[in-house]
């Protein structure tokens, strides 16, 4: 089959891919997004968290995305069903969105500004020469090349694997997490929750929009096995141990289905070598405690736009640029996955957890924070 060519190719249609390929559609490249699904993907997280709205605000989309979106301003974290803080967001606090909502909206701007995507499209074959990327060889046969690569194909990523770029990744294997979607109760409307327990437990409830609600668990893997083998009227037996302001919703939990959710941090050597370059969960990956992971990877697709676009297609310059402005960004990154490690590593012990906790990575991220962080009140 034809061989095709472009500027930039993106490996990934998530959050981090498909916005880069806005960008940079934006400002004139030929951009072509390779994608295994049929379609965007649907697994993500559901928060935005103030740094990610600003950089949408940025580029104009803050109005899109905020459409049927839900406000929240505060989250009330408990321990052993007693509630120990309040994590409260300034400046009109956070949003949430359903993932896939988001990166559909990202991917419909993309087609007016005349950016490709290949579906059901995967990498058989990655050719390098000279220290770049020379073309990548997709599954249907065809052959694409592309000045540039963008691997944001995820913590298995396949473009990571062809620049040979070591990674680590490091489960968290005593906390499995499952999340179900269950109606919206009124409880969880008024506010979101998270629940911790000294048994090894989470919860997490929060609204999803105005119907319905989301619940994530985490527990410890020998708990697991026996709970959801045994059936869910154990699961609520033991929730309401530690669950206590959030009742309402044990009724809608018996009919729910629970997905399996696997988490691990990951951390990789170089964020490029040559042509090409790594975003998004194909770079890092963070606990999802942090609730920052999609602000940081639209902050990095910004930065990487930037470089690519400064470059103009020279291959030296644009190599520099990606060691002066990107490669920076693993002491960030490095930081935030050290903070989810810490809060993973101490919920059980509500002294070490409320220790751990920093409102600084919470509320801002690596954002520039105001002068006056204003305190977490204990309760």
């Amino acid at each position: 089959m034809a061989t095709t060519s472009c500027d930039v190719a993106i490996v990934g249609a998530g959050l981090g891919g498909c916005f880069l390929a806005l960008l940079l559609g934006r400002r004139g490249q030929r951009v072509v997004v390779i994608e295994q699904g049929p379609s965007v993907p649907s697994a993500g997280a559901d928060f935005l968290k103030p740094p990610g709205q600003r950089v949408l605000a940025r580029h104009g989309l803050a109005d899109l995305v905020e459409r049927h979106g839900l406000r929240r301003d505060t989250i009330r974290y408990y321990h052993d069903g007693d509630p120990i803080r309040e994590c409260r967001f300034p400046d009109g606090g956070f949003l949430i969105r359903p993932y896939r909502e988001l990166v559909e909206l990202i991917y419909t701007s993309c087609a007016m500004e005349g950016v490709e995507f290949w579906f059901d499209t995967s990498i058989d074959d990655i050719a390098i020469g000279d220290g770049r990327v020379e073309e990548l060889r997709l599954s249907d046969g065809r052959t694409l090349r592309a000045g540039v690569v963008i691997g944001a194909d995820g913590t298995r990523s396949a473009v990571r694997r062809a620049l040979d770029i070591e990674q680590q990744t490091m489960p968290y294997e005593r906390l499995l997490m499952r999340v179900a979607t269950v109606p919206l109760t009124a409880s969880v409307a008024r506010l979101n929750r998270l629940y911790f327990s000294s048994e090894g437990w989470l919860a997490y409830l929060y609204p999803l929009n105005r119907d319905q609600a989301r619940v994530f668990v985490g527990l410890p893997p020998e708990d697991d096995k026996e709970i959801f083998q045994d059936g869910i009227p154990v699961l609520i037996d033991t929730l309401k141990k530690f669950v206590t302001d959030s009742s309402d919703a044990f009724n809608a939990l018996q009919p729910a289905t629970w997905q399996r959710i696997k988490v691990s941090s990951l951390r990789v050597a170089a964020y490029h070598k040559g042509n090409a370059a790594l975003l998004g969960s194909a770079a890092f990956a963070c606990h999802p405690m942090t609730g920052m992971g999609m602000s940081y990877t639209l902050h990095d697709a910004e930065i990487l736009a930037d470089v690519i676009c400064t470059a103009g297609g020279d291959h030296d310059l644009l190599d520099r640029l990606l060691y002066a402005r990107y490669e920076p960004r693993r002491h960030a990154h490095r930081e935030l996955i050290d903070y989810g490690d810490a809060l993973a590593a101490t919920f059980r012990d509500r002294a070490a957890y409320l220790g751990a906790f920093r409102p600084d990575l919470h509320v801002h991220g690596d954002a520039a924070a105001p002068e006056e962080v204003p305190a977490l009140p204990s309760i």
